[in-house]
């Protein structure tokens, strides 16, 4: 009928108050033409359902003791969810062993007690009764017990005066029926001390279930998820406010004690973000915010832990943003109008980068994703081939020096007619040649180049170039191709080999023109079909065709 109807431009509606708690809501948009027809679309009707007031406190997070219990008949029951009908959470069963009830010959007064994992500002407590087949005649369910609450354990609050529970029917399908208000207040311990029960025949207790509700007043839900990986180290951090909260406080380190300690550095906030942030990559960072209210008491309440991890690497360029769109499109990127090579003046630079016909990036031969970057070079008459990057262009930004960085990684695919010559970057035009064997990039395999940017001054990267540089009077060419350029915090890894040891040795087999067994087991192999010995790394090796060649160990 359109009561309450609100005309506004802005694609958003911020009600004037505060909605009710735990109340459904409808609405709908009605779309107006521009003067003058002013036309009006009449749209759907939505709903949605406010936040409760109070939420369910998890049974995982409550511990339950008693003064005694029946066999299999623990106070844990009241709060395990045993007996809770699994398609409606609010539906008791009649089974015996779903419920608490004392031991006849306990000790007196009868109680039960709750503890919960952090103190709560409470809200309610529902109380399913013992309920099985025979309660209307025997009666065991509580009527009537004093209820205590406490924060710390020493200090006890009797609630009220003496609170009656409704009796339950003895049938499945029981509802809860006794509600205890606590009106939030600060609580960790919950005791109830039963003085009668329903039947008043033998000194014997008993409860279904019960749960408890509390007020959500501390912060809660982060974002990212906690124990969140590979997150940007630009994050802003976010979450849901405690509901009195008036303020905010941030505790953020990679030291989780500092945290949990509260000596973190912390930094007060009226907004629920944090950020954007600058961070170190690959690094596990803990956090927690502590909801402040200086008129509530206790005026902190402080926030769970909470951790994520950064993302480990930076990408340069991963080479997967290229296309084969025509230079005319505007979503058009090829790759050697990012990477220049020497394409218009081979006999000063002999690079090519990509291919001539599409598709100009190579989509076999790649590290990780679905593209690299091939690079032909030519050093047979110009000195040296490379192509250069304008940083401002790939995906990462031009100061190197924030998130802890401390390397440039790429790697690199060789070919093995290639012929030897020394691989170089540049930075801003200041050169670092490649510290392995230039004979590397005749190698059929992925190889990681770490140069480490300790010396070099990256504050502000502007020009990105690789290249090669002409060994000897003659020079060469071949095709390198790369893939995964990146920035990383660590440092370079050296790993010194170690005889691995003999113990559960079964075979060892150096394939010295055979395949015998030096272990002294005598699991001797046998060559299969044309297998050969070849020259290898380090004596002899094996040369399999790929068809049917194998070594066949029985």
């Amino acid at each position: 009928d359109a009561v309450g109807v609100a005309a506004q431009s802005a694609n958003s509606y911020a009600p004037a108050q505060r909605l009710d708690f735990g109340t459904t809501y409808y609405w709908r948009v009605d779309e107006v033409n521009a003067p003058p027809s002013s036309t009006i679309f009449k749209g759907d009707v939505w709903s949605f359902t406010a936040e409760p007031f109070g939420y369910p406190i998890d049974g995982n997070n409550i511990t339950a003791t008693a003064s005694s219990s029946g066999r299999d008949q623990g106070p844990e029951n009241t709060v395990n969810g045993s007996g809770l009908d699994v398609n409606d959470l609010d539906l008791h069963s009649t089974e015996l062993t779903d419920m608490w009830i004392s031991n006849i010959a306990g000790p007196q007064p009868t109680w039960i007690q709750y503890e919960f994992d952090k103190v709560c500002k409470l809200h309610q407590m529902w109380v399913w009764n013992h309920n099985t087949l025979n309660e209307p005649a025997i009666g065991f369910g509580v009527k009537e017990a004093t209820i205590e609450y406490s924060a710390d354990g020493a200090n006890w609050t009797t609630l009220g005066t003496t609170h009656e529970f409704a009796r339950a029917p003895g049938a499945a399908g029981y509802a809860y029926n006794t509600t205890v208000d606590f009106g939030g207040v600060a609580v960790k311990y919950v005791r109830l001390t039963i003085s009668s029960n329903w039947g008043g025949l033998l000194p014997q207790y008993g409860l279904s279930e019960v749960r408890f509700l509390y007020i959500p007043v501390w912060a809660r839900e982060p974002s990212p998820d906690s124990e969140a990986t590979d997150v940007d180290v630009d994050v802003t951090l976010g979450f849901r406010a405690g509901r009195e909260a008036v303020t905010h406080d941030v505790y953020l380190s990679s030291d989780e004690q500092a945290v949990i300690d509260g000596n973190a550095p912390v930094t007060p906030v009226t907004e629920t973000s944090f950020g954007p942030l600058s961070l170190d990559l690959g690094t596990t960072y803990y956090w927690k915010v502590n909801e402040v209210n200086e008129a509530e008491t206790p005026t902190t309440l402080e926030g769970n832990i909470w951790n994520f991890t950064t993302q480990e690497y930076l990408v340069v360029d991963g080479f997967e943003s290229y296309n084969d769109l025509n230079p005319d499109d505007p979503d058009s990127n090829r790759i050697f109008y990012t990477w220049i090579d020497g394409y218009d003046n081979p006999a000063i630079n002999g690079s090519v980068v990509g291919y001539a016909e599409a598709p100009f990036t190579e989509q076999s031969i790649v590290y990780d994703g679905k593209q690299s970057m091939p690079f032909n070079y030519d050093n047979s008459t110009a000195g040296y081939s490379e192509a250069t990057a304008n940083v401002a262009n790939l995906q990462v930004g031009q100061n190197w020096t924030k998130h802890g960085i401390k390397a440039l990684t790429l790697r690199f695919f060789g070919d093995p007619t290639n012929a030897a010559q020394q691989m170089y970057v540049k930075l801003n035009g200041s050169k670092v040649t490649y510290d392995g064997d230039a004979e590397n990039i005749r190698r059929t395999a992925w190889q990681m180049w770490y140069i480490d940017l300790a010396s070099l001054g990256v504050s502000n990267v502007t020009e990105l170039s690789i290249g090669f540089e002409r060994i000897g009077a003659v020079g060469g060419q071949g095709v390198v191709y790369f893939d995964g350029i990146r920035l990383y915090s660590h440092d370079r890894q050296f790993i010194t080999p170690v005889e691995p040891s003999t113990a559960g040795l079964v075979g060892h087999y150096q394939f010295d023109g055979n395949a015998a067994d030096s272990s002294g087991n005598n699991n001797h192999g046998d060559l299969e079909a044309d297998t050969t010995s070849i020259p290898g790394k380090y004596g002899n090796a094996l040369d399999f065709d790929g068809t049917d060649d194998s070594v066949d160990c029985g």
